[in-house]
């Protein structure tokens, strides 16, 4: 079977020789995974959208922001970690080290 690339493929590898492309996609893909793995634990956790928000002394809208999004303060997400009997953990990653972490 020929390892053959899709234009999708293609596309995304001539894009991301752009930097400023580069950065903004990978930017947008790490909030999408906390928005993923936000939603994930809270329904490991049994919990819906209102429940957690009540936890939060939130709104419903405000939870499903973060768990479309991801995008958020390191307070917020703290928050968040603490009403789901989670932990943050926060890395900095050269932009060589990433670079070779997302091939």
């Amino acid at each position: 079977m020929t390892n053959q690339k899709t234009s999708v493929q293609t596309f995304l590898e001539e894009q991301l020789k752009d930097r400023e492309v580069a950065e903004s996609f990978y930017q947008g893909l790490d909030e999408l995974r906390l928005a993923v793995k936000i939603a994930q634990l809270r329904k490991q956790r049994g919990l819906t959208q209102a429940q957690l928000a009540a936890k939060l002394d939130t709104s419903t809208p405000v939870i499903s922001r973060l768990e479309n999004r991801g995008n958020c303060t390191i307070s917020t997400l703290k928050k968040v970690a603490a009403a789901l009997d989670a932990i943050v953990q926060i890395d900095i990653v050269s932009k060589e080290d990433r670079a070779i972490q997302k091939t």
